[in-house]
């Protein structure tokens, strides 16, 4: 699945390639190899305003503008540049970066011919404590690590160096270790061809660049190879520094670049690279120590988080490839052009939105929840709760429909746990639904909003898993609660959460299920006990029966999911991840075509103008009845108003992106206009859904997508 949906994104599969072949390819197509030195040992560099020589171990030398540092973790180049620096320039060094590299693990890595029962494309991983093993198969070979804790973190120079005896016995240690249950190490080593011993050593410094002098690749920025990252951050740090060189030459006066031109732009390649280059090492280096289980924490990743997160790895291998740096003088592959999750210079690894900078932007939500809580518990609960005592003691008398008198039911289900707490509620509802005959239209639109609304957070949480997030609304009020939700979800949801089309996809397992289920334990018992034909008893049975909606809904999604609902997830995210499109269309569609008619009849039918019936009387001395209207009517306000100030939110995000050309007076035209003939409900479904259509058909205005390769 990973690797099959890495291709879905990316249009490319995940390749392990040996460093010859690189090497190979790299020299087959240079137009001219005359250029290639080869077996020169640097010595000494000498810097000057006019050029850099490099002297060489044989008495050779060479002159040029620039020097470019490749030449690994031990680079004498960055040691030159660290001694010309520091002699012509004070305090030009950061006294750490000479102590920046460090060593916590060693790894014997080879390669072996192909073994038994280690197939092409097999990937094994096996760690324990202080210890793990890689065995990646290929066609002819296998490919092998073994990485080990060392005693203790070591530093340069007193990193240890291994000789071919000390990776002999290292692999020693191993043969009897199993790969799988048909395969040992040994067996793997039986077949070596070749193989190394090294630490794996980590860090990266502060300072890449001085004068005419740079340093690329793992002189630069080394982290452990757990990862398979070391090669692809250096190939990335060399196309950002081509890019540089490319733009220094072509705006140069007189053919040849100035120092200070020089200077700028290979301090301009460290800023490009450097955020990236550092969370890149951060995933490298902790998976690392994943595998070792280094600590109780790394141990809950491997052995619970891991093993449970979905394609949360195939999430983090495509993160660490999107953000990749282009070469912006050639011509983008048009291979790369049609993957599900595009290349885009401003997402993956390191471009992460900050969250707190989101809650921040996000408190108005809290505000208004503060608001509701003043008006909905401060104003309206406590009088409230005494009349719903009061119907609980001695029924009511229905104004409304049939009239008579009802006594509350004090047991339904049965079970006291869930019989108490719907208690109070049902004589709640009995309230506006036998008496107040203001509160009754209202309740009757805003419950039928609710659907759409709930439909909603259904949908937005079977993006990954349907949880119980809305079971204990009703019990505190929606119009406290939505706001806080709303905060907690625009968090967690910025726009790069969408880089991929499958991200937004959601589980038709139990999209599918949606709306015949609200249908039949929210509007039905909804409808049934506000209609005045029934008898008083029956429409309080069918108020019971309603008030466990949310519990209804998510017991019977996981039972449909589990029988009868076909889990399609996996092959959608790869093939068709707009699949559950249609069936979110019909879903919020029906509901305001639902909540529409409800709105127009409630308009033409009500006994009293709509501002009695949604406009909020906080003025004292009103009847407990009254109260229940008021807390009802502040429901719909805080709880509607929270949501579309979600969704501006959302749009915001949207229009960021890129991803909405709308006008903010178009959006807020069109809002009210929906909001005038149809309702808030409705206002919110369509507003809701045209996010989801841009969400699914639009891209962000940084990828790399046909007719935006450059």
């Amino acid at each position: 699945m990973g690797h099959t949906l890495t291709y879905a994104r990316l249009f490319y599969p995940t390749t392990f390639v040996e460093r010859e072949t690189v090497l190979q390819t790299l020299y087959g197509n240079l137009q001219d190899k005359s250029k290639i030195q080869v077996a020169k040992r640097i010595t000494k560099v000498d810097h000057n305003t006019n050029e850099v020589i490099v002297l060489c171990e044989d008495g050779t030398a060479f002159s040029g503008d620039i020097l470019i540092g490749c030449d690994g973790v031990y680079s004498k180049v960055r040691e030159e540049l660290w001694r010309t620096g520091n002699t012509q320039t004070t305090a030009m060094l950061d006294v750490k970066d000479k102590d920046s590299v460090s060593a916590e693990y060693n790894c014997l890595f080879g390669i072996s011919t192909a073994t038994q029962h280690i197939k092409d494309g097999d990937i094994h991983i096996n760690y324990t404590a202080g210890c793990s093993t890689m065995i990646i198969g290929s066609k002819s070979k296998v490919f092998w690590f073994i990485f080990k804790r060392l005693d203790r973190v070591y530093t340069m120079p007193n990193i240890p160096r291994y000789t071919k005896l000390d990776a002999e016995m290292f692999a020693a240690q191993f043969c009897s270790k199993p790969i799988t249950r048909e395969v040992c190490f040994g067996d793997i080593w039986d077949n070596q061809v070749s193989y190394t011993l090294v630490a794996t050593e980590e860090g990266q410094l502060k300072r890449w660049s001085w004068g005419r002098i740079a340093c690329i690749g793992d002189s630069a920025h080394k982290m452990t190879p757990n990862l398979g990252q070391g090669g692809n951050t250096a190939i990335e740090s060399a196309a950002a520094l081509a890019n540089e060189l490319k733009d220094m030459v072509n705006n140069a006066e007189k053919g040849k670049p100035s120092l200070d031109s020089i200077v700028r732009h290979l301090e301009n390649y460290q800023k490009i690279r450097e955020q990236r280059v550092t969370a890149i090492s951060a995933v490298a280096n902790g998976l690392t120590r994943v595998h070792a289980l280094k600590t109780w924490k790394q141990r809950l990743m491997a052995f619970w988080i891991l093993p449970n997160a979905g394609d949360i790895l195939t999430d983090i291998s495509c993160d660490l490839i999107i953000g990749a740096v282009k070469i912006d003088y050639l011509p983008v592959p048009e291979r790369s052009l049609h993957g599900t999750m595009p290349f885009n210079p401003s997402q993956g690894v390191g471009k992460v939105e900050s969250k707190l900078l989101r809650a921040l932007k996000a408190l108005p939500f809290l505000g208004v929840s503060a608001v509701a809580v003043y008006c909905m518990w401060g104003i309206a609960l406590p009088p409230m709760i005494e009349r719903i005592g009061q119907i609980m003691d001695v029924g009511v008398d229905s104004k409304i429909g049939q009239l008579g008198h009802l006594n509350t039911y004090e047991s339904f289900y049965g079970l006291e746990f869930v019989d108490t707490r719907i208690r109070g509620l049902a004589a709640c509802f009995a309230s506006f639904q036998f008496v107040d005959v203001v509160s009754s239209w209202q309740s009757f639109t805003f419950l039928t909003d609710v659907g759409i609304v709930y439909a909603i957070l259904l949908i937005e949480a079977a993006r990954t898993a349907n949880y119980m997030t809305f079971s204990y609304v009703q019990f505190f009020g929606i119009g406290v609660l939505m706001a806080v939700y709303c905060f907690l979800h625009y968090i967690q949801s910025p726009i790069e959460k969408f880089r991929a089309r499958d991200m937004r996809l959601t589980d038709m397992s139990y999209t599918a299920s949606i709306l015949p289920l609200l249908l039949l334990v929210h509007y039905i018992p909804n409808l049934a006990s506000f209609s005045t034909f029934l008898d008083l008893q029956t429409r309080h049975t069918w108020n019971w029966i309603w008030q466990p909606m949310p519990v209804y809904i998510s017991i019977l999604q996981f039972v449909l999911k589990k029988t009868v609902m076909p889990d399609t997830m996996k092959q959608d995210r790869i093939h068709d991840p707009s699949r559950d499109l249609p069936t979110i269309r019909y879903t919020i569609g029906g509901l305001c075509a639902i909540s529409t008619v409800t709105w127009w009849y409630t308009l033409y039918a009500a006994p009293c103008s709509w501002a009695t019936l949604f406009v909020p009387n906080l003025t004292a001395g009103q009847t407990g009845d009254e109260y229940v209207r008021l807390f009802m009517q502040c429901d719909e306000i805080f709880s509607m108003g929270a949501v579309c100030l979600w969704l501006l939110y959302l749009y915001g995000d949207l229009k960021k992106a890129g991803m909405m050309g709308d006008s903010w007076l178009s959006v807020l035209f069109k809002g009210t206009v929906l909001l005038v003939f149809s309702g808030p409900g409705v206002a919110v479904g369509l507003g809701w859904l045209y996010r989801e259509r841009l969400l699914a058909t639009r891209w962000h205005k940084d990828a790399l997508v046909p007719g935006k390769e450059n």
